[in-house]
């Protein structure tokens, strides 16, 4: 697979003057618009079925060693029962840090670049006067990456897909916009592989389908995927909406993959696949803070 142009930011942000509640990656959101007025065409909502080609992250921070990502939820234990009530403030005062993910061919990597450069100013958002100032910014090779992590998972036979941010999978068979809360192989892969034959101009239902038959065959789910991940309500769209976290390790089926090997440079197949979730997500409401995936070689 080929034809996308992938970028992948990590970018340092000093926020300060926020105590409120946070929807995912609202915030980020709408202070990239705000310093950056000419990308919210690509952030509005689509309409027949065209992937959103840009991933913007909500904020994170790093404390011991622990990854952690900042986002209000509603306290809920049981994800068939709808979650509503009082959501609990958050408090912004020092340095985050987001991933912003695009195709290159749809926004000039450059002119990006220089804009997040000079990330600075303050933002009205939700009744608090918010200032920010950029820290750092690295640009990470989600290429470099991925075939880094395909080897390796080729060599384990293992590999650990990290639900980093909320996510809301599609499941692949059902029209429209239904969402899974099953991380099975085929929901998990459904969107990057969707993404990668559309933006090649090749989608049809029948490549579509024999793309995720490949990937259901590749990989297994253990018994685990339901100790491993968690059910999160978030606020979407003015509702509350279940989402999953946590992770789920998959093994690879080494039959199907000497047996597709033979028609198929799979380290490069792989290679694309997970470079298209690093970058660009996977799941619903991409573009809003959803579906961020750390892939790592299982243990």
């Amino acid at each position: 697979m080929g034809g996308i142009i992938l970028r992948l930011f990590r970018v340092g942000l000093v926020v300060r003057g926020f105590r409120g509640v946070l929807f995912t990656g609202k915030l980020v959101k709408s202070i990239i618009i705000n310093h950056i007025p000419d990308i919210t065409s690509f952030l509005k909502p689509v309409k027949g079925g065209v992937p959103k080609l840009i991933h913007i992250t909500p904020l994170y921070t790093t404390r011991d060693g622990r990854i952690r990502c900042i986002y209000s939820s509603y306290e809920c234990s049981d994800y068939m029962v709808k979650c509503e009530g009082e959501l609990k403030p958050i408090s912004l005062n020092g340095e985050y840090y987001f991933y912003i993910g695009f195709d290159d061919r749809v926004i000039d990597y450059e002119k990006l670049f220089d804009n997040l450069m000079d990330l600075s100013g303050c933002i009205d958002f939700k009744d608090s006067n918010i200032c920010y100032s950029i820290s750092m910014l690295e640009y990470l090779d989600p290429y470099v990456k991925a075939w880094e992590t395909v080897r390796e998972v080729i060599r384990r036979g293992k590999v650990k897909i990290v639900f980093s941010s909320p996510t809301m999978l599609r499941d692949p068979f059902r029209r429209g916009k239904y969402k899974s809360l099953i991380p099975t192989v085929m929901n998990i892969f459904s969107t990057p592989i969707y993404i990668i034959l559309y933006s090649r101009g090749i989608y049809t239902y029948k490549r579509f389908r024999r793309q995720i038959l490949i990937l259901h065959r590749l990989f297994s789910e253990p018994y685990s995927i339901i100790k491993t991940t968690n059910i999160k309500w978030v606020k979407y769209k003015h509702k509350p909406e279940p989402a999953i976290t946590g992770y789920v390790n998959l093994y690879l089926n080494r039959d199907y993959m000497e047996y597709y090997g033979r028609y198929i440079d799979m380290e490069k197949y792989l290679g694309e696949i997970f470079a298209t979730m690093i970058t660009l997500g996977t799941g619903v409401g991409r573009a809003a803070g959803f579906g961020h995936i750390f892939i790592e070689p299982g243990k």
